[in-house]
């Protein structure tokens, strides 16, 4: 049975009114029913005025089954703008950073994801619980760690139940994705058959999906998924591997680059066929005889063993049976490989909070000058950087995971590369942190400080770069603003509306900018103690949007090739998305009474003002746009002059003459 999302927090708004109407006199409360009472009935006729065939899902208190969820057929692979262009969706609901982005907003947003069946949510703690106790374990003994993952079945976990997998929902894999953060090699593993059997789930055939999802819920079949090229690299010309059809056969010559494929059986390998069609081709190799060869270059990283291997096909003859996907779905297979999904977040969170809770044990045991370390407000403060970060990034992927759930957003792309990039930024900070910490006493803590380098220099290593992540952010919601407002813009160049501009517009905008007034009334939808939280969200929002604006109507489509722009506005996208996220997680926790919500209330206080002030600092920074194109020229000159010297060409400041 399911419930629409709006009664709900519907309820926990009227119970916080509550509690304010409580001690303000009879002649107040009278006024507050009757306010709520209106807004009931208001609720209950949207509930049922609601058409069941319109493309929008309504939003559900249940954490469905992959079975139950609401599919909306005829929108897989569709880009962000051919969704709102085609189906006239409006790009809120097609993306939620987007929409922050264009300084629109939905109240639903501010619900954040649950599970409705407590039973249900009890036993994915348990099995989280279970899974860890496990891997700590049998963390040196390679061959307990393999009986693991046999022993909880893992790979079932990522087959719809049709064809023999347990069919989870994004939250639960998320669950069990943080649990395998402990242990890179299980991650690693994990993602990549979840990857492969999504991709088979898709775009295979019947013959595909019948002989390949079982074997791979049994753990029979081992994939693994090449890459080639950057992974966020939207240019698919990029990758150098080709297949060549030769009298009605094709010869492929490919080289890939997989993690740990050297106990695996079947390989998704991409290659480029004629007019640039990137094609994927299912390998599977059988009773321990090969059709391909495994190529001479492996590197390891990290304690767990995680190997690269580069494999080499040369003029091999492909069957068109091994071709995964119809010719439609070349263009959708490929990009589904460059964003790295949302469970590489859960795993940092699972890490963050292994690591958290040594440093926490070793701050507590360890004296200086007398006192713990724990003692220390430098040492807090450090801490406090990553509880904060992390709270952050596990509410950003449970929060996604949920809406990927209901289906109430249809695109999160975006979201899914800010996750990564908040994620690595996090790994790097851990490893500052540390050092900070512990300090010398490494040699001596029993913390293991090498293995634990070589854990998050692995994880780098091994996803997306942060240059890419920004690029990608950035550029995705700069061309989803300019579609959406092409007709302002356009508008905008004309000769009349630039006189106005040029005239009264920069003290007009400069007044905006800086004390932007209240549009969506967004602390109307969460805990009162967030209001604070609230406005610095909404003022980001209008500030991004008018500074899009701005930028777009001056310099054009010139802005995606600066990165001095990207970076900036990249940062202030993750800060909206983070701000939304912690408000909805901590507005929920508080009003079901969860342990340690007031915790959650000041935290949330914290990272939206620290946000705000950021995004401010960065917006700022782009705002005078006549200085915006020098400041990236000076950017760009510094780096160039290093880049052609060969090195770093300043000259020591002890030095007297040339």
């Amino acid at each position: 049975m399911a419930y629409n999302r709006r009664a709900i927090i519907f309820v926990r708004i009227v119970s916080l009114n509550e509690r304010e109407f409580k001690y303000e006199g009879k002649k107040q409360v009278l006024r507050g029913k009757m306010r709520r009472n209106h807004a009931l009935k208001m609720v209950l006729f949207q509930l049922y005025s609601v058409g069941i065939k319109s493309i929008l899902p309504v939003r559900s208190c249940h954490s469905v089954k992959t079975e139950n969820s609401k599919v909306i057929k005829g929108l897989c692979g569709l880009s962000a703008l051919d969704i709102v262009k085609e189906h006239g969706i409006p790009i809120q609901r097609v993306s939620l950073s987007r929409g922050l982005a264009l300084n629109r907003f939905e109240k639903d947003f501010l619900i954040y994801p649950e599970y409705s069946d407590t039973d249900e949510a009890n036993k994915m703690l348990q099995l989280l619980s279970s899974l860890n106790k496990d891997i700590k374990a049998a963390a040196n003994q390679k061959d307990s760690l393999m009986a693991i993952w046999d022993n909880y079945k893992l790979s079932s976990y990522v087959v719809p139940k049709k064809y023999g997998g347990v069919d989870m929902c994004y939250k639960d894999l998320l669950t069990i994705c943080e649990g395998l953060g402990s242990c890179w090699r299980f991650y690693f593993r994990f993602e990549q058959t979840h990857l492969a059997s999504s991709l088979i789930s898709l775009y295979g055939n019947d013959l595909q999906k019948l002989h390949y999802l079982p074997q791979i819920a049994s753990g029979v079949i081992r994939p693994v998924v090449g890459f080639s090229r950057p992974e966020m690299e939207p240019n698919l010309k990029s990758v150098t591997s080709l297949c060549d059809p030769t009298n009605g056969k094709q010869n492929l010559i490919a080289t890939n680059y997989f993690i740990n494929a050297e106990d695996a059986n079947l390989l998704l390998v991409f290659a480029k066929q004629a007019g640039d069609k990137v094609v994927c081709y299912l390998f599977e190799r059988k009773d321990g005889n090969s059709v391909f060869e495994m190529g001479t270059k492996t590197s390891v990283f990290g304690r767990d063993g995680l190997k690269v291997n580069l494999l080499d096909f040369k003029q091999m003859t492909v069957e068109s049976s091994a071709v995964l996907g119809k010719p439609v779905d070349e263009k959708k297979i490929s990009p589904k490989t460059l964003v790295k999904r949302i469970t590489f977040g859960a795993a940092v969170v699972g890490f963050m909070k292994t690591l958290i809770n040594s440093l926490s044990e070793y701050c507590n045991r360890t004296l200086q000058q007398n006192l713990p370390l724990a003692e220390m407000n430098a040492v807090k403060h450090l801490v406090t950087k990553l509880a904060l970060n992390t709270y952050v990034l596990e509410s950003m992927c449970y929060y996604v995971g949920g809406l990927h759930d209901e289906k109430l957003v249809l695109s999160l792309d975006v979201e899914e590369a800010i996750i990564h990039k908040y994620a690595r930024h996090l790994l790097s900070e851990a490893l500052s942190s540390t050092i900070d910490v512990v300090g010398i006493n490494t040699a001596t803590s029993g913390m293991n400080f090498n293995e634990l380098l070589n854990e998050i220099m692995a994880s780098l290593l091994l996803s997306s770069t942060e240059l890419d992540l920004k690029k990608f952010v950035a550029s995705q919601v700069i061309m989803s603003y300019a579609n959406t407002n092409a007709d302002s813009i356009r508008q905008w160049r004309s000769f009349d509306k630039r006189l106005y501009e040029r005239i009264f517009g920069r003290v007009e905008k400069a007044i905006s900018f800086h004390d932007p007034k209240l549009q969506h009334f967004i602390a109307e939808h969460a805990h009162p103690s967030l209001k604070d939280a609230c406005i610095n969200l909404e003022h980001t929002m209008w500030r991004l949007e008018s500074l899009l604006n701005l930028l777009l109507s001056n310099h054009g489509k010139s802005i995606i090739n600066d990165y001095t722009a990207l970076g900036a506005i990249s940062k202030v996208i993750e800060y909206n998305f983070g701000m939304i996220t912690t408000i909805a997680r901590s507005s929920r926790s508080y009003s079901i009474g969860l342990r340690n919500s007031d915790l959650e209330i000041s935290w949330a206080q914290l990272y939206c003002s620290e946000a705000a002030n950021m995004s401010m600092a960065e917006l700022r920074k782009l705002y005078d746009y006549f200085r915006f194109e020098r400041m990236n020229s000076v950017h760009a000159n510094i780096g160039e002059s290093v880049l052609n010297a060969g090195e770093y060409c300043i000259e020591s400041p002890i030095t007297r003459n040339w």
